[in-house]
């Protein structure tokens, strides 16, 4: 079933690409909504999300908070996720290493800087996944914002250009630990949510080591889940 979704999110993706390639679609031009794609590739949400998220690594569309999806350039760029490879844990684990590595920063820095608007929009993230069963509704896209709002008050502008360029293919489908654990699901929403608002008090505290250290156990734990998830019977 994976492998037949995978498919099909690399078909739609193609479909996209060909005419981006051919001018149909040209840069900064807005894709069709996500409902229209589903009809247009007779398609579920889903695999119209995982194509974006793959067209997304490859640098050739770009996301807009609120706004949409626009075409960014005509060409491919070097750093690619495979679509075949986005649901490998050995996978994840690379990405949430590299993750490690920038968004520490990027907390130290919003914390630094302190730009009130920016920090506002953190709040406002954070709320929406106040309440745990509205979390699960939508639990990568919320988690996406929430990392994203603190790349944009960092002030650094290629942090949320970063964190664009892979998408929300940086966000674990929580799929992959459902799966392993289906009971595990609420509580996890709950630490997450937990680790985020530690954060995100951090950050308006303009305590910069203590937003570093925040974002660290956040990403050092989801790393060990999935590190945990590679060994069987870990969990």
């Amino acid at each position: 079933m994976k492998k037949n979704r995978n498919s099909l999110s690399s078909s739609v993706a193609l479909g996209i690409a060909q005419k981006i390639s051919s001018g149909e679609y040209s840069v900064g031009d807005q894709l069709p909504v996500e409902s229209r794609l589903v009809e247009a590739y007779n398609v579920s949400r889903s695999v119209v999300r995982e194509a974006v998220a793959l067209l997304r690594s490859e640098g050739l569309v770009i996301s807009r908070q609120g706004k949409g999806v626009f075409v960014a350039s005509k060409e491919r760029s070097v750093l690619k996720i495979r679509a075949e490879k986005l649901g490998e844990i050995s996978e994840i684990i690379d990405i949430l290493e590299l993750r490690l590595g920038v968004e520490v920063e990027s907390a130290g820095l919003a914390a630094e800087r302190r730009d009130e608007v920016a920090i506002s929009r953190i709040f406002d993230v954070l709320d929406k996944a106040r309440d745990i069963d509205d979390f699960m509704l939508n639990p990568r896209q919320l988690d996406f914002d929430f990392h994203m709002a603190i790349a944009v008050a960092s002030g650094n502008s290629y942090m949320p250009k970063f964190l664009d360029f892979i998408g929300p293919v940086i966000i674990p489908p929580s799929q992959l630990i459902h799966d392993w654990q289906p009971k595990l699901s609420r509580d996890y929403l709950k630490k997450m949510f937990g680790e985020h608002e530690k954060i995100a008090h951090s950050i308006r505290e303009a305590s910069v080591e203590k937003a570093r250290e925040a974002m660290r156990v956040h990403l050092s734990t989801s790393l060990e889940r999935y590190r945990n998830l590679s060994n069987p019977g870990v969990l």
